[in-house]
């Protein structure tokens, strides 16, 4: 009878100290590691020192609707404290209570052994940002090889061995995707390696604050090329082995702001427009090419939205081109505001400080670098995800922010700001311009003879009048479906149009740059 009443007691104090794990909002113990301890569990003695640890209801929290980013200390010490470690050897390293949560902890973050041969994914712009935590996403699978094409190897070390991954799930190569020729160097070197199933072009540049374009050794306008055209060469580059795969696929980031029926797209100055792609056409035979797509003048922000237009339109392009010959399937994405990137470090720091809060509490679009990553990984494993042609993005907790005018049933439709934390993946509307299929194939066909790859010379035939030149002729009323409106916020929720097209009937959304 004794012997019941103990391990009743026994069993209702694990209870407690369970419940009580699931209830508090948050809970802080300090682990002090010796260096033999370290040395046992694989832990480095540079990383002997204080682990703040996490209650279980942070842990299940992560699956939730509004998965908080785990804490940097907490997350990246589980992961190299018990680093791909079967349950077993997981709860005989728990010695204490505090000690059985940190491993448990460990084990909810971390990847499982790997059943089989890994996969191998391409991602530029792995150092950083959305880069980065997609490489974090597929390492934790525990089914993918990550190759990290970077332009400063020695930053990817630093962050790869901060984010806690095994030195067999990861190799780094370099990229200076301002110059073709290192583009050829690496590609080169891949194709010589192990089989790449995914590619992944990440790498972006947004400069709005530059007053004058920066040119490229090739001739070419930077954000452009390291956006767009270094991304169109190393696609075609490694398309011979990619098809090879089981599972192939080309990724490539797009944006909303690219997308002129978007809020960041229609509802915000510059527009992305291509215009007749005569800034392309124009390089052919000279030194320095023009300062933007189009032809026009300089202007940094809308550099950027025309270099994501570009980027999507390729992926369009690439699969009525490529798709039904070689099985590899063509995507573009919207991971969703992610307002605290690197990308804004040309933005002011008042900027950088205050779009976080925006994008936050005013219209819901708000998404972390984590939640991000873990989304663009989805478009490269997902089953899904396999439908080629697909602009992906997530219902997730977007609010309304404004209203059109006049109020008919088709343009009294809600603004909202694209994305946001938690939802699901979904399939969203490219604008009329990106799904422009003649001039996908002359910007595919122009872009080819950029880079140095064979060109149809029927590229240069003449395209339809550009938005530009429609408006500049008849106004911004007579862009047919094309939102261009003129707004004053209301933060109450509303927002008062001061002039747009009065038949627009799209819905606008907001979103990442």
């Amino acid at each position: 009878m004794g012997t019941l009443k103990s391990i009743s007691s026994i069993v209702l104090i694990a209870l407690f100290i369970f419940a009580t794990a699931l209830m508090l909002p948050s809970t802080t113990a300090e682990l002090l590691l010796s260096a033999r301890t370290a040395s046992t569990h694989r832990i480095t003695p540079q990383m002997s020192a204080r682990v703040r640890l996490r209650p279980l209801k942070s842990i299940y929290s992560q699956h939730q609707k509004f998965p908080p980013q785990p804490p940097m200390t907490s997350t990246k010490a589980a992961h190299r404290a018990v680093p791909y470690s079967s349950a077993r050897s997981v709860v005989s390293y728990a010695k204490n209570a505090n000690m059985f949560m940190d491993a448990l902890d460990a084990l909810m973050h971390t990847a499982p052994r790997a059943s089989g041969k890994l996969k191998t994914a391409v991602i530029t712009g792995a150092s950083s940002g959305l880069g980065l935590n997609t490489a974090r996403s597929l390492i934790e699978s525990g089914k993918w090889h990550v190759v990290m094409a970077v332009r400063d190897p020695e930053k990817a070390r630093r962050e790869a061995e901060r984010m806690g991954f095994p030195k067999d799930r990861y190799s780094i190569e370099e990229v200076e995707l301002s110059s073709f020729e290192s583009v050829r160097r690496m590609a080169k070197k891949l194709k010589r390696g192990r089989q790449i199933d995914t590619l992944i072009c990440n790498a972006a540049l947004y400069l709005p604050a530059h007053q004058n374009p920066e040119y490229t050794v090739d001739g070419y306008e930077t954000s452009l090329q390291v956006n767009h055209l270094s991304h169109f060469l190393l696609l075609n580059l490694l398309l011979p082995t990619i098809k090879k795969s089981r599972d192939p696929r080309v990724i490539v980031v797009g944006s909303i702001t690219g997308n002129t029926n978007t809020v960041g797209g229609g509802a915000v100055w510059p527009w992305a427009d291509l215009g007749k792609l005569n800034g392309l056409a124009e390089k052919a035979g000279t030194e320095k090419g023009p300062e933007m797509i189009n032809g026009g003048a300089w202007n940094g922000a809308k550099a950027y939205k025309d270099s994501k237009l570009a980027n999507m339109m390729t992926i369009f392009e690439a699969d009525r081109r490529l798709h039904k010959d070689s099985g590899v399937t063509f995507s573009t994405m919207y991971p969703g505001c992610i307002a605290e990137t690197g990308l804004f470090r040309d933005k002011k720091p008042w900027f950088r400080k205050l779009f976080p809060l925006f994008m936050r509490y005013v219209t819901g679009g708000y998404v972390s670098e984590w939640e991000a990553g873990d989304r663009l990984a989805e478009v490269a494993s997902s089953d899904r995800c396999k439908e080629s042609g697909v602009y992906w993005g997530w219902n997730g907790a977007a609010k309304t922010v404004a209203y059109l005018k006049p109020g008919t049933d088709a343009s009294n439709r809600g603004l909202t700001g694209a994305g946001g934390a938690g939802g699901s993946i979904e399939e969203l509307p490219p604008s009329p311009e990106a799904r422009n299929a003649e001039k996908a194939r002359r910007l595919w066909e122009l872009s080819a003879k950029a880079v140095g790859l064979p060109y149809d010379s029927s590229a240069v035939s003449p395209l339809p009048e550009s938005l530009a030149e429609i408006a500049a002729k008849n106004g911004p009323k007579s862009l047919p479906g094309i939102p261009m409106p003129s707004f004053v916020p209301d933060f109450r929720g509303k927002i008062d149009k001061r002039s747009a097209n009065a038949g627009t009937s799209s819905q606008l959304q907001g979103g990442r740059l």
